[in-house]
């Protein structure tokens, strides 16, 4: 992918998630089943790495005296989050290869929800899976999720032209889409439909060891496509 199309479809999603982050963290405030089970993935760590957090949900399934650090772009998601006990947050931009020196530390566990679909082309998509490898611990655990939503036919209804972002069909990758958002007014969002076998190697090419994977959430029970990684050497 050319990179004045990848500048274009992220700051596509960055005008979204300004415009629109309080009424999309409002239709999430809640734990997805598939997030559930991660808490029991990470279960016994000391600190936890929520990278694209939003607004830190996840933070509020966690035991307290859990260590947990959100990072994410959005000042509107970030606004949202609730402060609590050995909770931190840091606006950061992901995209930005330097973000990964804010955080200055290592983890034993990283999450990463609904974050690697927003990312235009293989390459920043393997850059980020690297830099969670460099931020985990050895052995570490890393749980993350991507969107399922072709297969549905409410979001089916959604997929737009290509044109209203001023771009063309040939100018993305494969099971690339522009879907469309009509709650509090009439935004875009581009998002990447992953396979199990796409997501996996890029997984592995980044040096992880896919330990499980697993499907759920959503009116379906398959709207979100999870995997459970080990860091390895």
């Amino acid at each position: 992918m050319r990179t004045f199309v990848a500048r274009r479809l992220l700051r596509i999603n960055a005008r979204f998630y300004q415009q629109f982050g309080a009424e999309f963290a409002a239709s999430r405030s809640a734990l997805q089943p598939g997030m559930l089970r991660a808490l029991q993935v990470v279960a016994g760590c000391a600190a936890v790495l929520d990278v694209g957090c939003g607004n830190g949900r996840f933070a509020g399934g966690l035991p307290e005296p859990v260590r947990y650090v959100g990072v994410d772009s959005s000042a509107t998601l970030l606004g949202g989050a609730v402060q609590r006990p050995h909770a931190s947050f840091l606006q950061l931009d992901l995209m930005d290869p330097a973000w990964v020196l804010r955080v200055r530390r290592r983890f034993p566990a990283i999450v990463c929800f609904a974050v690697l679909h927003h990312v235009p082309g293989a390459r920043r998509r393997l850059r980020l899976l690297r830099q969670l490898h460099g931020l985990l611990q050895p052995g570490g655990v890393c749980v993350l999720s991507v969107w399922q939503f072709v297969h549905v036919p409410r979001l089916r209804r959604k997929i737009c032209d290509w044109q209203q972002a001023g771009i063309t069909a040939a100018q993305v990758d494969a099971q690339d889409y522009l879907l469309d958002w009509q709650r509090g007014g009439s935004g875009l969002r581009y998002a990447h439909q992953f396979s199990l076998p796409e997501l996996a190697q890029l997984c592995i090419r980044a040096g992880f060891e896919v330990r499980q994977t697993y499907r759920s959430d959503g009116a379906t029970g398959d709207m979100g496509l999870y995997v459970v990684l080990r860091a390895v050497a």
